[in-house]
């Protein structure tokens, strides 16, 4: 009987596993704690989610799988997702600071260095985002995908709820209109996300794009 192999998805679970108790116990009783708590909370709702709709429903071939390996060629749907995203993001800051001048927003470990900065943002903060977003993906289209409209709500209705929650926390200090112009931004984001996955059929490239564009925004910050 061959063997099979154990999917690259619970080996990044791992990883995730890891950077939680290092800024769990790094954090403990700093402000940036309850930050890490929130995002544990997201990220396993979403993950124990993700885990039941794999057991008890059916995977249907239009929505993401999560128990396929990467291979080579979602390199290619990687980078370009990566590049995709940045784009967006640079236009979008550029539009923003016509009217006040900001930067991009990622959540910042403001008493630890730089490097806790990019860890925390790759390896919780995406994905807990991304599994909690094509959680909800997932769910609407097994209800509403029989249909050409419901399949693009099931996609655009969580994609846009994320835009809204990130763009108005992150950027409603900086005036209505710079709010919006991130709210978009982050939503157009997320569909390219999504396509990157739909593409692959991994769920990790999403995890990837978010987490190394979360990144270039910490490293961005020290310039």
């Amino acid at each position: 009987m061959k063997r099979r192999s154990v999917p690259d998805f619970i080996y990044w679970m791992i990883f995730v596993i890891l950077v939680t108790l290092h800024y769990y116990t790094k954090t403990k009783g700093t402000p940036e704690q309850g930050l890490v708590e929130f995002f544990v909370i997201v990220w396993l709702a979403s993950y124990s989610g993700l885990i039941a709709l794999k057991v008890w429903a059916p995977e249907e071939r239009e929505v993401v799988d999560y128990d396929e390996n990467l291979e080579r060629w979602h390199l290619d749907y990687i980078v370009l997702g990566l590049l995709g995203v940045e784009l967006v993001a640079v236009v979008g800051a550029a539009f923003a600071s016509l009217v006040s001048p900001m930067g991009m927003w990622v959540p910042r470990m403001m008493a630890l260095r730089f490097y806790d900065d990019i860890l925390f943002n790759m390896g919780l903060v995406a994905t807990a985002e991304e599994s909690s977003k094509f959680l909800a993906v997932k769910a609407l289209y097994m209800k509403l995908g029989a249909t050409p409209s419901g399949r693009m709500f099931s996609v655009a209705a969580p994609v846009g709820f994320w835009a809204l929650l990130h763009g108005h926390h992150s950027y409603v200090g900086y005036g209505e209109e710079v709010m919006w112009v991130m709210i978009a931004t982050a939503f157009i984001s997320g569909l390219i996300m999504y396509l990157a996955v739909r593409k692959t059929r991994n769920i990790m490239s999403a995890f990837i794009i978010h987490g190394a564009h979360n990144a270039i925004v910490v490293l961005s910050q020290l310039l």
